[in-house]
């Protein structure tokens, strides 16, 4: 049962990332299933939304003030700038500066994906704005900085877990997003007057599906290539 879950998870990795062993970060003797910049890309987008359901409980589905717009703008480019950069040969770049930049990627998607569910989701959703203390984003930039900062130690007896927070990572990205494009359909959306509802369940159960195909897909797209080159 361990070898078949263990070789799932695998083939998740695989599916989303060239998972190139230099540029994947390792937990003592366990390799992380994606290299750094997806890792800090699902997880960052992860913990950013659950953290912000603990907050924004009062459903607030404003967009946030338009500095946190624009610096969640600079946060999503930021792994694209760094990867191109460093593509072309401007310069060297490495694990930290790709795992930091993409956490930070993949919070500044969720800051703008959270206001959005809201709206879609909640019945009764109200208008206040995301974010409109500083202090709320003040905490995920300090939960970032608790990740990257155990990113970099990479202590061993972590290995485990990390893995695993990696494939759920990807998985909740892909479930999350399917969600939100399904709340945009009428018989779905605005419904709910809570986050856990009878509401919530065939949603995801549909995005549950059409992430695995997703990642079926993306998996035989990557072997498809893998083949060819």
């Amino acid at each position: 049962m361990i070898f078949f879950l263990s070789s799932i998870f695998d083939k998740i990795g695989f599916s989303v990332c060239h998972q190139i062993s230099e540029r994947t970060l390792k937990f003592g003797n366990i390799n992380m299933p994606v290299c750094s910049r997806c890792m800090g890309i699902y997880i960052g987008f992860m913990f950013s939304l659950i953290i912000m359901f603990i907050i924004f409980r009062k459903k607030e589905s404003g967009f946030p003030p338009l500095y946190i717009i624009i610096l969640s703008t600079v946060f999503i480019v930021s792994a694209g700038i760094d990867g191109l950069l460093s593509y072309i040969g401007i310069y060297e770049t490495n694990n930290l500066i790709r795992i930091i930049t993409g956490y930070l990627s993949g919070m500044g998607i969720s800051v703008i994906c959270y206001p959005v569910f809201a709206y879609q989701y909640y019945k009764d959703s109200n208008d206040k704005r995301t974010f409109d203390s500083v202090w709320h984003f003040i905490v995920l930039l300090f939960i970032a900085g608790i990740f990257i900062f155990t990113a970099i130690i990479k202590p061993a007896f972590l290995g485990n877990f990390y893995y695993l927070l990696n494939i759920t990572a990807i998985i909740f990205t892909f479930i999350f997003s399917n969600l939100l494009l399904i709340l945009f359909i009428p018989r779905f959306s605005k419904k709910s007057v809570k986050l856990f509802s009878k509401y919530l369940a065939l949603p995801v159960i549909t995005g549950a599906i059409l992430s695995f195909f997703e990642i079926y897909l993306l998996w035989l797209f990557h072997m498809f290539l893998v083949r060819k080159f």
